[in-house]
Protein backbone atom coordinates (compact mmCIF):
# COMPACT_ATOMS: atom_id res chain seq x y z
CA UNK A 1 0.00 0.00 0.00
CA UNK A 2 1.37 3.42 -1.00
CA UNK A 3 1.37 6.21 1.58
CA UNK A 4 0.05 9.45 0.11
CA UNK A 5 0.46 12.60 2.18
CA UNK A 6 -1.83 15.51 1.32
CA UNK A 7 -0.30 18.76 2.54
CA UNK A 8 -2.39 21.90 2.82
CA UNK A 9 -0.54 25.12 3.51
CA UNK A 10 -3.59 26.73 5.04
CA UNK A 11 -6.83 25.86 6.79
CA UNK A 12 -9.03 27.68 4.28
CA UNK A 13 -9.92 26.82 0.67
CA UNK A 14 -6.76 24.73 0.19
CA UNK A 15 -7.76 22.57 3.14
CA UNK A 16 -11.19 22.11 1.56
CA UNK A 17 -9.49 21.12 -1.70
CA UNK A 18 -7.30 18.69 0.28
CA UNK A 19 -10.43 17.10 1.78
CA UNK A 20 -11.99 16.71 -1.66
CA UNK A 21 -8.79 15.04 -2.87
CA UNK A 22 -8.64 12.72 0.13
CA UNK A 23 -12.29 11.72 -0.35
CA UNK A 24 -11.44 10.77 -3.93
CA UNK A 25 -8.28 8.86 -2.94
CA UNK A 26 -10.11 6.88 -0.22
CA UNK A 27 -11.82 4.90 -2.99
CA UNK A 28 -8.46 3.61 -4.20
CA UNK A 29 -7.47 0.51 -2.24
CA UNK A 30 -3.79 0.83 -3.24
CA UNK A 31 -3.39 4.04 -1.21
CA UNK A 32 -3.39 5.09 2.40
CA UNK A 33 -3.89 8.86 2.60
CA UNK A 34 -3.48 11.44 5.32
CA UNK A 35 -4.09 15.21 5.32
CA UNK A 36 -2.01 17.68 7.28
CA UNK A 37 -2.19 21.45 7.44
CA UNK A 38 1.06 23.33 7.85
CA UNK A 39 -0.77 25.88 10.00
CA UNK A 40 -1.28 23.23 12.69
CA UNK A 41 2.47 22.69 13.05
CA UNK A 42 3.16 26.31 14.03
CA UNK A 43 6.81 26.07 12.99
CA UNK A 44 9.23 28.83 13.98
CA UNK A 45 10.61 31.01 11.22
CA UNK A 46 13.68 29.29 9.80
CA UNK A 47 16.98 31.06 10.43
CA UNK A 48 20.48 29.56 10.33
CA UNK A 49 21.07 30.77 13.91
CA UNK A 50 17.97 28.98 15.18
CA UNK A 51 18.92 25.83 13.27
CA UNK A 52 22.39 25.89 14.85
CA UNK A 53 20.87 26.21 18.32
CA UNK A 54 18.65 23.17 17.67
CA UNK A 55 21.65 21.18 16.42
CA UNK A 56 23.70 22.13 19.50
CA UNK A 57 20.84 20.90 21.69
CA UNK A 58 20.78 17.74 19.52
CA UNK A 59 17.04 18.13 19.14
CA UNK A 60 14.77 19.80 16.67
CA UNK A 61 11.38 20.82 18.11
CA UNK A 62 8.79 18.03 18.08
CA UNK A 63 6.67 19.62 15.35
CA UNK A 64 9.62 19.90 12.99
CA UNK A 65 10.54 16.27 13.65
CA UNK A 66 6.91 15.18 13.25
CA UNK A 67 6.53 16.94 9.90
CA UNK A 68 9.87 15.58 8.70
CA UNK A 69 8.84 12.05 9.67
CA UNK A 70 5.47 12.33 7.89
CA UNK A 71 7.10 13.54 4.68
CA UNK A 72 10.01 11.10 4.81
CA UNK A 73 7.69 8.13 5.39
CA UNK A 74 5.36 8.98 2.50
CA UNK A 75 5.65 7.52 -1.00
CA UNK A 76 4.04 10.51 -2.66
CA UNK A 77 2.73 13.96 -1.78
CA UNK A 78 -0.06 16.21 -2.95
CA UNK A 79 0.63 19.85 -2.16
CA UNK A 80 -2.29 22.30 -1.86
CA UNK A 81 -1.26 25.89 -1.37
CA UNK A 82 -2.37 29.34 -2.47
CA UNK A 83 -0.37 31.55 -4.76
CA UNK A 84 1.01 34.26 -2.49
CA UNK A 85 2.10 37.56 -4.05
CA UNK A 86 2.66 35.75 -7.34
CA UNK A 87 4.69 32.92 -5.85
CA UNK A 88 5.05 30.30 -3.12
CA UNK A 89 3.37 30.96 0.23
CA UNK A 90 5.71 31.81 3.14
CA UNK A 91 4.40 28.98 5.32
CA UNK A 92 5.24 26.45 2.60
CA UNK A 93 8.73 27.87 2.00
CA UNK A 94 9.41 27.85 5.74
CA UNK A 95 8.28 24.23 6.08
CA UNK A 96 10.43 23.09 3.15
CA UNK A 97 13.43 24.87 4.71
CA UNK A 98 12.98 23.06 8.03
CA UNK A 99 12.45 19.65 6.41
CA UNK A 100 15.56 20.00 4.28
CA UNK A 101 17.64 21.03 7.29
CA UNK A 102 16.25 18.47 9.77
CA UNK A 103 17.34 15.47 7.67
CA UNK A 104 20.81 14.01 7.16
CA UNK A 105 20.50 14.45 3.39
CA UNK A 106 18.69 17.71 2.59
CA UNK A 107 16.81 16.00 -0.26
CA UNK A 108 15.76 12.99 1.86
CA UNK A 109 12.10 13.97 2.18
CA UNK A 110 11.66 14.64 -1.52
CA UNK A 111 14.09 12.63 -3.62
CA UNK A 112 12.38 10.28 -6.10
CA UNK A 113 8.96 10.90 -4.55
CA UNK A 114 5.98 11.73 -6.70
CA UNK A 115 4.41 15.15 -6.14
CA UNK A 116 1.22 16.70 -7.43
CA UNK A 117 0.88 20.46 -7.04
CA UNK A 118 -2.58 21.93 -6.49
CA UNK A 119 -3.85 25.37 -5.62
CA UNK A 120 -6.98 27.15 -4.56
CA UNK A 121 -6.07 30.77 -4.99
CA UNK A 122 -7.43 34.26 -5.49
CA UNK A 123 -5.04 34.75 -8.41
CA UNK A 124 -4.54 32.47 -11.36
CA UNK A 125 -2.24 30.12 -9.40
CA UNK A 126 0.08 29.53 -12.34
CA UNK A 127 3.06 31.38 -10.88
CA UNK A 128 2.84 29.24 -7.75
CA UNK A 129 2.68 26.07 -9.84
CA UNK A 130 5.73 27.11 -11.91
CA UNK A 131 7.81 28.27 -8.95
CA UNK A 132 7.00 25.34 -6.72
CA UNK A 133 7.63 22.87 -9.55
CA UNK A 134 11.15 24.28 -9.90
CA UNK A 135 11.74 24.00 -6.15
CA UNK A 136 10.42 20.43 -5.83
CA UNK A 137 12.36 19.24 -8.88
CA UNK A 138 15.52 20.80 -7.43
CA UNK A 139 14.87 18.78 -4.26
CA UNK A 140 14.64 15.62 -6.40
CA UNK A 141 10.88 15.19 -6.45
CA UNK A 142 9.13 13.69 -9.47
CA UNK A 143 6.60 16.44 -10.14
CA UNK A 144 3.52 15.37 -12.07
CA UNK A 145 3.13 17.34 -15.31
CA UNK A 146 -0.46 18.38 -14.60
CA UNK A 147 -1.98 20.28 -11.69
CA UNK A 148 -5.30 21.12 -10.12
CA UNK A 149 -5.91 24.87 -10.18
CA UNK A 150 -8.98 26.38 -8.55
CA UNK A 151 -9.40 30.16 -8.60
CA UNK A 152 -12.06 32.65 -7.56
CA UNK A 153 -13.17 32.89 -11.18
CA UNK A 154 -12.59 29.26 -12.30
CA UNK A 155 -13.50 26.11 -10.46
CA UNK A 156 -12.06 22.70 -11.37
CA UNK A 157 -14.39 20.65 -13.51
CA UNK A 158 -15.34 17.28 -12.06
CA UNK A 159 -13.85 15.49 -15.06
CA UNK A 160 -10.52 17.38 -14.81
CA UNK A 161 -10.41 16.69 -11.06
CA UNK A 162 -10.95 12.95 -11.56
CA UNK A 163 -8.65 12.68 -14.59
CA UNK A 164 -5.70 14.43 -12.94
CA UNK A 165 -6.01 12.41 -9.73
CA UNK A 166 -6.52 9.10 -11.54
CA UNK A 167 -3.51 9.76 -13.76
CA UNK A 168 -1.37 10.84 -10.81
CA UNK A 169 -2.28 7.70 -8.85
CA UNK A 170 -1.59 5.50 -11.86
CA UNK A 171 1.76 7.24 -12.31
CA UNK A 172 2.72 6.42 -8.71
CA UNK A 173 1.85 2.77 -9.15
CA UNK A 174 3.71 2.31 -12.44
CA UNK A 175 6.96 4.14 -11.68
Amino acid sequence: MKKLLIISSTLNSNFLLSNDIENFIKNKKEFESKIISLENFNLPLYTPTLEERFKQDISFPKNIAKMKDLICSSNAMIWCSPEYNGGISPILTNSIAWISRATKDWKEGFKDKHSLICTSSGGNGKNFIKGFTIQLEYLGSLVFNRSLIKTNSNDISESDFKNVLNDFCENILTK
